[in-house]
């Protein structure tokens, strides 16, 4: 199975370099044209929990040509559709785009390239960008593959057999629970990116984890609401942190062992910072909160709508300009 993996950095360059370095046909897109030509010369270098150089061929996007049979998209959220938009009509009959990116991006490439030429993707290994030609692996985690319609088909199935050849992969019934489950987790990490503080300190802290506790419930309601049944990560289950009326956790026995799940993954990993503040810190960088945090504020501002509007159509019959005494909850608790 021939793959293009479009973005070279942390995430598409140690995937790729893993795949080509076991024997599989992958080609580089990258718009970094020293990261490109760096990988042209010497090869690609990875380091951190695993060192090798592997010779892989690497090309810049306008120099891409088709039919492309399956693509990894691992460009940042920011580039989604500049990214892949050139490669739509390059795409084979029977190609399609695997989202290996955070946040909850398959809606945008589907409306690209359509739902069913859409694969989503979860994983929580990482790594980083140290210089043109040279990748710092960070160390496995977890990584699976799904469809949209939560069919479990012979593609992904073929997926996770081929990505398997770099880290170990399970296909999935519920990708959507697994990628709200890392959104949400998603939510803790930009917040811990202000401070200039390791994760696993930041984690240590009472009032930090209180913090961060009350951005997971708030996601998590938008989640349950647009009925998505959230998975753990690694450990981490954000149903156990959720806070209640009072701003405590319902079982802190729960909520403390999905913290220690936590920083026990910090702690396995060479990373002791999230990408957002490495974006901010050493980058100076826009980071993917706008399109991340915004997706899910976008489906928070959907649900509030419906809700208005459930609210209004139980109170007015068709053709009325009046309320009806119909419905006694306020909208802002439908």
């Amino acid at each position: 199975m021939a793959l293009t993996i479009v973005g070279a950095g942390a995430i598409g360059g140690i995937t790729g370099a893993h795949l080509a370095r076991a024997g599989h046909a992958v080609l580089l897109v990258d718009r970094n044209r020293a990261h490109v030509e760096a990988i042209r010369a010497r090869g690609l270098e990875v380091t951190g929990a695993a060192t090798f150089t592997v010779r892989v061929p690497a090309c810049l996007p306008e120099e891409v040509r088709g039919p492309l049979g399956v693509v990894l998209l691992a460009v940042k959220t920011l580039h989604t559709r500049e990214a892949l938009a050139p490669l739509v009509p390059l795409l084979a009959p029977d190609g399609y785009v695997v989202s290996m990116q955070n946040g909850l991006e398959e809606e945008t490439i589907a409306a690209l390239v359509g739902r069913e030429r859409t694969v989503g993707a979860f994983l929580t290994f990482g790594g980083y960008y140290e210089r043109p030609g040279r990748l710092v692996y960070s160390g496995p985690a977890s990584l699976r593959v799904g469809e949209l319609d939560g069919r479990v088909t012979p593609r992904v199935r073929a997926l996770a057999r081929l990505l398997s050849a770099f880290h170990p992969c399970e296909p999935t019934a519920n990708i959507s629970g697994y990628r709200w489950g890392k959104l949400i987790l998603g939510t803790i990490y930009f917040a811990t990116a202000v401070v200039d503080a390791d994760v696993v300190d930041i984690l240590a802290q009472p009032a930090a984890r209180t913090v961060l506790a009350a951005l997971a419930t708030e996601a998590l309601a938008v989640a349950e609401a647009v009925g998505v049944h959230v998975e753990v990560v690694d450990g981490f289950d954000p149903r156990a942190v959720r806070l209640d009326a009072n701003g405590a956790p319902a079982d802190p026995a729960a909520a403390q062992a999905a913290w220690a799940a936590q920083r026990a993954y910090w702690q396995r990993g060479l990373a002791r910072r999230t990408g957002v503040w490495r974006d901010l810190a050493i980058h100076r960088r826009r980071t993917e909160a706008g399109p991340i945090l915004g997706a899910l504020v976008a489906q928070a501002g959907a649900l509030d709508q419906a809700a208005v509007a459930l609210h209004t159509r139980l109170h007015r019959g068709p053709g009325e300009g009046k309320d009806r005494d119909v419905l006694q909850e306020p909208a802002d608790r439908i």
